[in-house]
């Protein structure tokens, strides 16, 4: 700023106009990314003058980027000895579509160097919001390890909770084949599955608001948008698309706060205070466009909690199976809203069952002898006889006695 066009820092930023000096005023302008000021554009070269994004070669001007680079190496290794066991194991890039592919490549060639271990995920989200996300595809393999996987939870949303566009069992098959297309096993182990997120309403909201996905879900511009504490059909939903989460491929993400039931629509409502169980809180009574509401007890919900911690136990204790065994689906009943699937590695195996209707169904299992390990509701099994009667809006992971 002081020095204008004189600066050694001139080439790093989008500069549209320097300050004349012989003018009282400052006509000193740049671009900001997406338009705000206090986020100057890093400049890049070889783009097209009007890039916004999208899988597109190129890089950032070469101070800035030797600048990030150095920061990087800051982290992975704090203390320059060459070895990164002091140092961050990985990095969640923000925006990352936003960045030419060039640059990225040799980002990622730098932090392999460092510590090849390193876990690198690229939040790769919208091309057409809110209609089409983008195929993650091009930013896999010589880029990231994996991207926020926001395209599994929106059909998984769309099929437990019956959210626009609701998915029949055999749609949501269709859509999750359709997504893991084309994506190589080791990046489909690696995805960050995302439930909610700093960008998106908390969980709970999401499914308790089963409208489109990440349109209309702020408080503030959508007054018809809920934003009370969710109620026991949502929990139970809650509850089941969560052990779709954990027997899934990729890594099962937890947004702060959700596994003590905490609620909020989108951004600022989905970043409230974390809630703790030794510190007592006001009620919730507001609505963010005015006036009030009945008032909601804020407090942990020590029963979700518990379900968090047996279902993450559940997943820790078969890693191996969860992360690198095979999905085969072996029920999917559009009638009666059935889904289930098998996960196997070797002689492990694992099968997975969903009622996401609004009664009992019995279910005929394809082996007898198997034993409960996790169910998201109370249930009544009789593990000799080959039947399940599986109840509404619940999910039950079995597994051979």
């Amino acid at each position: 700023l002081e020095h204008q066009a004189g600066s050694d820092y001139t080439g790093w930023y989008r500069v549209e106009r320097f300050d004349d000096p012989t003018t009282s005023e400052n006509e000193f302008s740049y671009r900001g990314w997406a338009g705000v000021r206090t986020l100057p554009e890093l400049s890049k070269t070889g783009v097209p003058d009007d890039y916004d994004g999208g899988p597109v070669d190129g890089n950032l001007n070469d101070g800035a980027k030797d600048h990030i680079l150095a920061v990087t190496r800051r982290w992975m290794d704090p203390d320059g000895d060459g070895d990164p066991s002091d140092g961050v194991d990985g990095f969640r890039l923000d925006v990352a579509e936003k960045i030419p592919l060039g640059f990225w490549r040799d980002y990622r060639r730098f932090v392999k160097s460092i510590n090849p271990d390193a876990y690198l995920v690229g939040e790769i989200w919208w091309e057409q919001w809110p209609d089409r996300m983008m195929d993650p595809k091009p930013y896999l393999g010589d880029i990231f390890d994996a991207v926020m996987n926001y395209r599994w939870y929106m059909p998984t949303r769309s099929f437990l909770a019956a959210a626009q566009p609701p998915l029949s069992a055999s749609e949501y098959v269709a859509h999750l084949d359709s997504v893991e297309s084309g994506i190589r096993p080791a990046h489909l182990r690696a995805m960050m599955n995302v439930a909610a997120t700093h960008d998106s309403p908390r969980l709970s909201t999401s499914l308790y608001n089963p409208g489109r996905y990440k349109y209309g879900v702020g408080a503030r511009d959508n007054p018809d948008y809920k934003v009370e504490r969710p109620d026991d059909r949502t929990r139970s939903i809650q509850r089941m698309l969560l052990v779709q989460q954990f027997t899934y491929y990729g890594a099962p993400h937890i947004w702060y706060g959700d596994e003590v039931g905490m609620w909020g629509a989108d951004d600022p409502d989905n970043r409230k205070p974390m809630v703790w169980a030794d510190l007592e809180y006001d009620p919730e009574d507001e609505l963010h466009h005015g006036g009030k509401r009945s008032a909601d007890p804020v407090h942990p919900d020590s029963t979700l909690h518990s379900f968090y911690k047996r279902i993450g136990e559940m997943r820790s204790t078969r890693a191996k199976l969860f992360v690198e065994g095979s999905i085969r689906y072996v029920l999917a009943d559009d009638e009666r809203g059935l889904l289930g699937y098998e996960r196997a590695l070797g002689d492990d195996l694992v099968l997975v069952y969903f009622n996401r209707s609004d009664q009992l169904h019995e279910i005929e299992l394809p082996a007898a002898a198997l034993q409960v390990v996790v169910a998201s509701e109370p249930l009544d099994h009789r593990e000799d006889d080959g039947r399940l009667v599986l109840p509404a809006r619940s999910a039950v992971v079995l597994a051979k006695r």
